[in-house]
C-alpha cells in the first residue's frame, strides 16, 4: 500500500533547547535515510518555508506502516495527515468501470 504523508512541525519543538532540536532532527533525519535506501520511503519533499514535508510511503503491512510512525523521532513534534493513494492507472479503471455502472441505469 502507497501512503502520501503530509507533516507540519508544531510549535513544542521550537520551545526545546537548540541542542535537543538539533538532536531530535539528526534522528529524524536518519530514520528517513534508514527506509529511503530500504525503498519505503520512494519520495519526500520539504514546504518551501521548511516548516513541513510531505512524503511517498510504500509498504507491506498495516503492521509496517505504523511502525513508521512509531519509529520516527519527530512524530510528537509533527502534525501528520496519512492518506492512502492508488495508482493512477488504477483510478482511472476504476472510474471508468463507475461511470460504465451509472450509464447503465
Amino acid at each position: 500500500m502507497k501512503y502520501l504523508v503530509l507533516g507540519r512541525r508544531k510549535d513544542a519543538f521550537l520551545m526545546l533547547p537548540p541542542e535537543k532540536r538539533a538532536e531530535i532532527w539528526e534522528g529524524m533525519v536518519a530514520f528517513i535515510e534508514k527506509y529511503r535506501k530500504a525503498g519505503k520511503c520512494k519520495e519526500i519533499y520539504y514546504d518551501a518555508d521548511l516548516k513541513g514535508s510531505m512524503s511517498i510511503w510504500e509498504t507491506d503491512s498495516e503492521e509496517e506502516s505504523i511502525k513508521f510512525i512509531t519509529e520516527n523521532p519527530f512524530s510528537p513534534f509533527s502534525d501528520m495527515d496519512i492518506r492512502p493513494v492508488i495508482g493512477w492507472d488504477i483510478g482511472v479503471k476504476a472510474t471508468r468501470e463507475l461511470f460504465q455502472q451509472l450509464t447503465k441505469k
